[in-house]
């Protein structure tokens, strides 16, 4: 009988499911948007899309090995908890407990950023590197930590929450309450809100002439004006730009890894005018000692990233 895992990528804006072997094959897929409306709907969705997924790939049930499921942090790991998600704007949802009743059978429940650490450890080109540092760049912004070939969690389950890195004390209010988080600044939505004030004090033209008729400008938008050579996108992706070297650099002198690998939609959909610009940073700014031979790059797992995270957790005998 084959061994499958089915995997659950639950984001703030979109929910992407999918059977994957223990070999890495990705047998079905699907993906929704998040249902506005709180948990109970959210978690609905899930298990409802899980089930849909298994009729429609004709896979049995039986074969399903383990279920595993991401979820934005902060999570309580031992409690499989969401508590207090920016993101997700949920309070204390018990995720693992509700879902486990959903579908009838126990499931795993991680952070999303955790995940795709172990997905980029164990799937990834840079796979088995003892000090790995996995960062999305997307929606929100966070981080797993891989320390001496384990997944570090913190005491309860809280570690890795890069996106409330704070690098601007006078910048945004966070959606965490706080003021110039990393989150606030360089996220998906981040972008989107600069640009519509932007828009608002009758700037951004570039930017708008970009954007599709009755479309909100975003990162997508942003990048296409940067392309152009339009000054006004030049100088914003030039902000975000050190906004995530600051918080890099602060990571790679907090933990010298080996190697630093950056995911998310914002930073794949942006490689090209992020990537190398976030290294140049990060080695003017890193101790000598923590950028040498420091590799910094982006997944190549894509938006699968977690799903690979996701086998791990269910099938590699020494996750812990």
């Amino acid at each position: 009988m084959r061994e499958l895992v089915l995997g659950v990528d639950l984001g703030g804006t979109k929910i992407l499911s999918g059977i994957i072997g223990t070999d890495g094959g990705i047998l079905a897929k699907s993906r929704l948007l998040t249902p506005a409306g709180g948990p109970e709907r959210v978690l609905d969705t899930i298990a409802a899309s899980a089930a849909q997924l298994l009729q429609a790939s004709g896979i049995r049930e039986q074969e399903i090995t383990g279920i595993a499921i991401a979820a934005p942090g902060p999570l309580d790991f031992a409690e499989g908890m969401v508590r207090d998600s920016p993101n997700l704007g949920w309070g204390r949802v018990k995720v693992k407990e509700e879902l486990s009743r959903r579908m009838g059978r126990p499931v795993i429940v991680e952070k999303d950023t955790n995940m795709a650490a172990l997905g980029e450890y164990y799937y990834g080109p840079y796979s088995k590197c003892r000090e790995l540092l996995y960062i999305t760049v997307s929606t929100g912004i966070g981080a797993g930590i891989i320390i001496g070939g384990n997944l570090y969690r913190g005491r309860a389950g809280g570690a890795g929450e890069f996106g409330h890195m704070v690098v601007d004390a006078q910048g945004a209010l966070c959606n965490c309450g706080r003021r110039g988080c990393l989150e606030a600044l360089a996220s998906g939505n981040a972008i989107s809100r600069q640009l519509d004030e932007m828009a608002g004090q009758g700037r951004g033209q570039g930017i708008l002439a970009c954007t599709p008729a009755g479309k909100r400008p975003g990162p997508r938008e942003l990048a296409a004006a940067a392309r152009q050579g339009d000054e006004e996108a030049e100088l914003l992706i030039a902000r975000i730009v050190q906004y995530l070297g600051i918080g890099i650099a602060n990571l790679a002198n907090l933990l010298n890894p080996e190697v630093i690998i950056l995911g998310g939609g914002v930073m794949l959909g942006l490689r090209d005018l992020l990537l190398q610009p976030v290294r140049e940073y990060v080695q003017r700014h890193a101790f000598a000692l923590n950028r040498e031979d420091l590799i910094i790059d982006c997944t190549a797992l894509g938006d699968d990233i977690v799903l690979y995270g996701c086998v791990a957790a269910v099938s590699i005998k020494d996750v812990k």
